[in-house]
């Protein structure tokens, strides 16, 4: 973010230690400039509106690694993503990790919480040293009330989140490689370079791939390897690049094609 931005005056003292791991988040109250201006779900409310909303938000930083917020947790903030990367995710009782999505800056999360007032329904990680604005849930509520704009977009998201939950449970009874073109194909179309191709950084781990189709490390691998043959993925330095998206698209529905025919 620009020098600047952000006012240095504590609205507490730093804390040593803030019961989640990691280092503790230092709280920062924000100017009123527009730091809302990034976020999507404040794209088409006016900047002035935006102005006055950002007045009531808090602003703290979580290194790699630390927990923003635990799963049950009973506080409600809306969290928008300013800087950095977030994973939501969840544990089995076996231990096992099961992730939802990440979340990169301009995006947001805790909405649900804020709006049907029910602890935390997901852990949500900082993957990178991250810098995130919270905003009481009383507030955020009454700003989509008043501003039709942010009441619509987040009407939107919820659609959106519905419609990615009832695909991913269709997608559990696909096989592991349907599974993962799919995650692949989800991933590509957010690093979108032209028309065709897509960059997927950073490089996923297959583990991570695994945690979010719901199959092992192995199972991923075998597949990644066979796509990297076929050329329609090529691991490089730090990235995943996919030449032709519509290829990648095309093997996995051919894949998915023949399974409903065997069935």
């Amino acid at each position: 973010m620009q020098s600047g931005l952000l006012s240095r005056q504590f609205d507490h003292p730093p804390r040593p230690d803030d019961g989640r791991g990691g280092i503790a988040t230092t709280r920062i109250m924000a100017q009123p400039d527009d730091i809302l201006a990034g976020i999507d779900l404040f794209r088409h409310v006016a900047p002035p509106q935006r102005r006055q909303i950002a007045q009531q938000i808090h602003l703290r930083r979580y290194a790699a690694g630390q927990l923003v917020v635990a799963h049950h947790d009973p506080d409600r903030d809306v969290f928008f993503v300013l800087e950095g990367r977030v994973r939501v995710t969840l544990f089995s009782e076996t231990g096992r990790e099961i992730a939802f999505r990440d979340l990169a800056a301009g995006e947001t999360f805790g909405e649900l919480a804020a709006i049907d007032r029910q602890p935390r329904s997901a852990n949500v990680l900082a993957l990178t040293d991250s810098l995130l604005g919270s905003l009481d849930p009383d507030l955020f509520l009454g700003a989509v009330l008043h501003h039709p704009p942010l009441g619509e977009a987040l009407l939107r998201k919820l659609t959106g989140l519905v419609r990615s939950l009832s695909e991913r449970v269709y997608e559990f009874g696909l096989p592991v490689p349907v599974r993962v073109g799919r995650e692949l194909l989800r991933l590509a179309r957010r690093g979108m370079i032209s028309a065709t191709a897509a960059r997927i950084r950073p490089l996923p781990k297959h583990a991570e791939i695994a945690s979010r189709i719901n199959t092992h490390r192995e199972a991923v691998s075998r597949t990644l390897a066979q796509l990297q043959r076929m050329d329609i993925v090529r691991r490089s330095q730090g990235e995943l690049l996919v030449p032709d998206v519509g290829r990648l698209q095309a093997w996995t529905e051919n894949l998915e094609l023949d399974r409903s025919h065997q069935g």
